[in-house]
């Protein structure tokens, strides 16, 4: 028996156009194989979640940097297509910001949780998030917001490794941030270099083999891009490593 009402559609939007984001896939398999009726909101090109034979229909997600405004447009054509209420689940921090924002107008056509419209983006913010731990007693890991990258360096060796490092609002990162970003060695920065990969160079990498070996990342609370990457000659760097640890 399923724990799902089957009778209630979900909506899963996206805005993040990585073509392998296992979230989305993950997502739309269980409520599928659940017997949910699962529509999409997202660019499926070149993805295999657009070809999932649990996705009843997909519908034009807003494009790339859309504002709140936008994408609560798109949401308010989808439901008329939908045509009754539906479960709402926003895939990327974005999203759920700007859903947030939006609640009021979208409330009559998807079913949502009643929270403050700003909640969402405080949670989505890596620096917010470890303040709205701490106020409600919820125990997180020890958290700082570097002002650069030589700061996070600093940071990452005071914690110690293993450490996670991560953009403190990916959703305000420029899209072309780190193709712009030059490579800490003073080389410049290949045009092609900025999409990374196991074995293509580090995003903002001029490609010699020792900052391809020798990479790090900071974050900013603004989103600020500060993502660089740092020769190996210039000296040891704190390298982001899997597992529990402190995010900088």
């Amino acid at each position: 028996m399923s724990l799902f009402d089957t009778r209630v559609p979900a909506v899963l939007l996206r805005t993040d156009r990585n073509p392998f984001h296992h979230g989305t896939l993950g997502a739309v398999r269980s409520l599928g194989r659940a017997g949910v009726d699962v529509h999409l909101v997202a660019d499926c090109a070149g993805s295999p979640v657009g070809a999932s034979r649990y996705v009843s229909r997909v519908h034009t997600p807003p494009p790339p940097g859309a504002s709140p405004a936008e994408i609560a447009a798109v949401l308010r054509r989808v439901a008329a297509r939908v045509a009754r209420p539906a479960v709402l689940i926003p895939m990327d921090d974005a999203c759920a910001v700007a859903v947030g924002l939006a609640r009021a107008e979208l409330a009559p056509s998807y079913l949502l949780p009643d929270l403050p419209g700003a909640l969402p983006g405080r949670v989505a913010d890596k620096a917010e998030l470890a303040g709205v731990c701490a106020a409600l007693d919820v125990p997180h890991p020890t958290t700082l917001v570097p002002d650069g990258p030589r700061e996070a360096a600093r940071a990452a060796w005071r914690l110690g490794l293993p450490v996670v490092a991560k953009w403190s609002r990916p959703w305000l990162v420029p899209r072309a941030a780190h193709c712009a970003a030059p490579c800490w060695c003073g080389r410049p920065v290949r045009r092609g270099s900025c999409t990374g990969g196991p074995r293509r160079p580090a995003a903002g990498c001029c490609s010699r083999r020792s900052c391809r070996r020798d990479r790090t990342a900071t974050g900013s609370s603004t989103g600020t891009p500060t993502a660089r990457a740092r020769c190996g000659r210039a000296g040891p760097a704190a390298r982001p490593v899997p597992g529990p640890g402190a995010p900088v």
